[in-house]
């Protein structure tokens, strides 16, 4: 197959070699953060799980050893309640903070990752994303409409990342009062192929539509739980790509997210771009 002249190569985005390549007080963040914060998290952790198991020996010596009542009255209420909901508390807390923690390094490593340009079906890719899905969105009853989606180019692994974030934030705030609508479509004009997710869910307030892909932001923390780092990896990611994602709802009416990524081309051997 023919080569053809750099003037009949199609308009696509170059790539940065230099691209992902952390500055030095960026890999010491990560260092911190991976081992100097979580260490005392994981012993935290591993401290609730020992006090757990103390509380348990004590119910049993409690239900066992023989004692006043009025000794019982004062003790039960500390070994069976207020002793075992402290350390759920506790065990909540760095739960959470881990999580955090893990979605900053995820947020922070995606400026590392070289993108692995390919062709990508995207038809076959959200095949498999609905699969694996399957379960969550037949459990609230949530109708797929699916159309046929253009391919593009892109890092499969982060764009099915893109998606299934898409997905999983539409089928999270859909409205409970009405039966859940999720719908997929796309087009392409050969340099940028263009996706839409929409629902028929709760909509965004205007005040929020700044702040949706901002870190550690939350359009309704009673909706589920996360740490906040959906919709900021996914813009991420659409930077990574030379993309660009753009939200667009309805308070009560639903939501719907415009992705645009590089449309598909073939790649040669040599990473040569060719029509």
């Amino acid at each position: 197959m023919n080569t053809p002249s750099q003037e009949d190569k199609p308009n696509v985005p170059q790539i940065d070699s230099t691209q992902g390549v952390l500055p030095e007080d960026m890999e010491t963040l990560m260092h911190v953060i991976s081992h100097d914060l979580r260490a005392p998290i994981v012993t935290i952790q591993g401290f609730c799980q020992e006090l757990t198991m103390a509380c348990d020996r004590l119910k049993t010596l409690f239900e066992e050893e023989a004692m006043s009542e009025s000794t019982r009255d004062h003790v039960n209420p500390l070994v069976m309640q207020e002793i075992p909901e402290a350390v759920r508390f506790i065990r909540a807390g760095a739960d959470s903070v881990n999580s955090v923690t893990s979605g900053i390094l995820r947020f922070i490593r995606l400026g590392q990752i070289d993108i692995q340009w390919a062709r990508l079906d995207m038809n076959k890719l959200m095949t498999g994303i609905v699969s694996s899905m399957e379960f969550q969105l037949k459990q609230k009853g949530v109708v797929l409409h699916i159309g046929d989606l253009p391919d593009c180019m892109g890092d499969e692994v982060l764009v099915t990342q893109v998606f299934a974030n898409l997905i999983d934030n539409a089928q999270k705030y859909l409205d409970p009062s009405r039966p859940g609508e999720i719908t997929i479509s796309g087009n392409s004009d050969n340099i940028l192929s263009a996706y839409s997710i929409s629902d028929n869910g709760v909509g965004i307030p205007p005040e929020q539509y700044a702040r949706v892909f901002q870190v550690f932001h939350r359009l309704n923390p009673q909706h589920g739980k996360g740490e906040g780092l959906g919709l900021a990896i996914v813009q991420r990611i659409i930077d990574r790509h030379q993309g660009k994602i753009e939200v667009e709802s309805e308070l009560g009416k639903g939501t719907t997210f415009h992705v645009q990524v590089p449309g598909a081309i073939d790649v040669e051997e040599g990473g040569l771009y060719e029509s």
